[in-house]
């Protein structure tokens, strides 16, 4: 499995409109493949940054086709794709993750600290303990690998909490956080893609 983060270009917001039609459809053709999908956006909830995805594909080359054929990478939109093999930590995907509705989303990327192979292997059991006491405000989460799925290299997670404080006060509790495990740990508001939200809220 991968995850995929690419950035919107700045000053995109146009071009985005003008491709969204095709981008939509283009995520339709990976339903099956799909866990999660969707833009991360700015602190107002409403300016779009890039995509997060969660993707069930046989290998890397796969992953980068995907990518390479995105109708906003395509199109002039989005850059800089990071793309990382990843295991899942829980079993749920967009069709059934703990969420309540009114609820907002929260997306987490955190790559580790060069050198902390260590440091992480201390800190596992703890931090398991801390996200499992709110398990109920995780829809997914699980380790980002390195390239030969052997090695846990960073963390990503989606969260689902009644507000923006809420959600950042668990990510500065995270025992991987505090411990100082995490480089440049990035924390956004998502938005389920218009294709993967069973609430459709928008």
């Amino acid at each position: 499995m991968f995850s995929i983060k690419i950035y919107d270009i700045p000053g995109s917001q146009p071009l985005r409109d003008v491709h969204r039609k095709a981008h939509l459809d283009y995520l339709k053709r990976f339903d099956g493949q799909t866990i999660f999908a969707g833009p991360f956006l700015a602190e107002d909830n409403e300016t779009e940054l890039g995509s997060m995805r969660l993707l069930d594909f046989p290998d890397r080359a796969a992953a980068e086709k995907h990518v390479a054929d995105e109708p906003y990478i395509l199109g002039g939109c989005q850059e800089r794709p990071a793309i990382h093999r990843w295991r899942p930590g829980v079993p749920h995907t967009w069709r059934d993750c703990p969420r309540e509705e009114g609820n907002e989303q929260f997306y987490v990327h955190a790559l580790d600290k060069p050198g902390s192979t260590g440091l992480r292997a201390k800190l596992k059991e703890v931090n398991l303990k801390y996200i499992q006491a709110r398990a109920g405000n995780v829809m997914v989460r699980g380790p980002l690998l390195s390239e030969d799925g052997q090695g846990e290299i960073g963390t990503v997670m989606l969260l689902d909490f009644p507000d923006m404080a809420q959600a950042r006060a668990f990510v500065q509790g995270m025992p991987y956080n505090q411990e100082g495990l995490w480089e440049k740990p990035e924390f956004y508001r998502w938005r389920f893609g218009r294709v993967f939200d069973r609430y459709k809220v928008k």
